[in-house]
């Protein structure tokens, strides 16, 4: 087996005289093979974003599971307990994703001034403490954790260590004219988890409004904003299965994908212009050059349509 490797590795990727000097990974067969791969990747990744994400409810089904694994690892990672799923925030949450998407707004308070708290209220879930994230556009699970991470209020919400549940829930709607989805993250501290036994239940609010981070384009670019309120039972985490957490990172698995290939021909045409330095075929080296512009193409391609998609409050 590592005989076979080592054999196909130097076939592919160093020059020497058995191969004439030209290492077929840069061979024009090769190149068109792997251009070929990295268009049919893109489109694929396009038709999921632009057909498959704005025609079903596949992207909103799938991701609130995936974005509690992220956030539990987020807060994991930051020595934090993990939090547990409590079906009443899902409720909560569940009913201001669809409030947003039926009246097509994003904020944190709808166009009848109720505030994150009214659906608290409404789910009948009694807390101490909760806080709220919102999302919107993104077509990426790992992009909206990302941008929320890199907000300090959103990041403040997430790592909070007074908050022991959470739930998440994700609806289609349109918003500025456009089919998206639209995500709410609610995370609380029971009253009956905090409160030692005969004590009175007291409860404050303290609402902290974030302001949007929008440069001068905001319906472009990703915002901001994320509010916590101080003021049972809860359930095991659900484990988003792998095939979720695929299909909920269309640009990350490709972008994985594009990085490898990009390292692959990188580490093909240093080894063939300095391995034998005096033996060069012009062609070959434009071939890799070939397949690292098509590469940088699809990935600019693809960060663009993430960045001008997506937008968190």
């Amino acid at each position: 087996m590592l005989k076979s490797i080592k054999h196909w590795l130097k076939k592919y990727f160093i020059p020497h005289e058995h191969n004439d000097h030209k290492p077929h990974f840069l061979r024009s067969e090769t190149t068109v093979i792997v251009i070929g791969f990295v268009l049919f990747v893109e489109v694929a990744f396009l038709l999921e974003i632009l057909v498959l994400f704005p025609n079903t409810n596949f992207f909103a089904s799938i991701l609130p599971a995936v974005l509690v694994d992220e956030t539990n690892s987020g807060r994991m990672g930051n020595a934090l307990e993990e939090l547990k799923i409590n079906p009443l925030l899902q409720e909560a949450a569940r009913l201001k994703a669809n409030d947003m998407a039926a009246k097509s707004y994003f904020s944190h308070e709808s166009p009848e001034g109720k505030t994150p708290w009214y659906w608290l209220e409404q789910a009948g879930y009694e807390y101490v403490y909760a806080g709220e994230n919102l999302a919107v556009n993104f077509i990426d699970s790992e992009d909206v954790v990302v941008a929320w991470m890199n907000s300090p209020a959103h990041r403040a919400n997430m790592l909070n260590d007074k908050f022991s549940e959470i739930g998440i829930a994700a609806a289609r709607g349109t918003y500025e004219g456009r089919e998206t989805t639209f995500v709410v993250q609610f995370f609380g501290k029971p009253v009956l988890a905090a409160l030692p036994p005969g004590e009175a239940i007291t409860q404050t609010e303290q609402i902290v409004p974030v302001p949007d981070t929008a440069t001068s384009a905001p319906e472009l670019m990703p915002q901001v904003k994320g509010e916590t309120n101080q003021l049972e039972p809860a359930v095991t985490v659900n484990k988003s299965s792998v095939l979720a957490k695929i299909f909920s990172k269309p640009r990350t698995v490709t972008d994985y994908l594009y990085f490898a290939l990009l390292a692959l021909t990188c580490l093909a045409l240093i080894l063939k212009v300095f391995i034998k330095i005096k033996i060069q075929h012009p062609q070959l080296i434009g071939n890799g050059v070939l397949i690292l512009s098509i590469i940088g193409l699809t990935l600019l391609v693809s960060e663009l349509v993430a960045v001008f998609q997506a937008q968190i409050l």
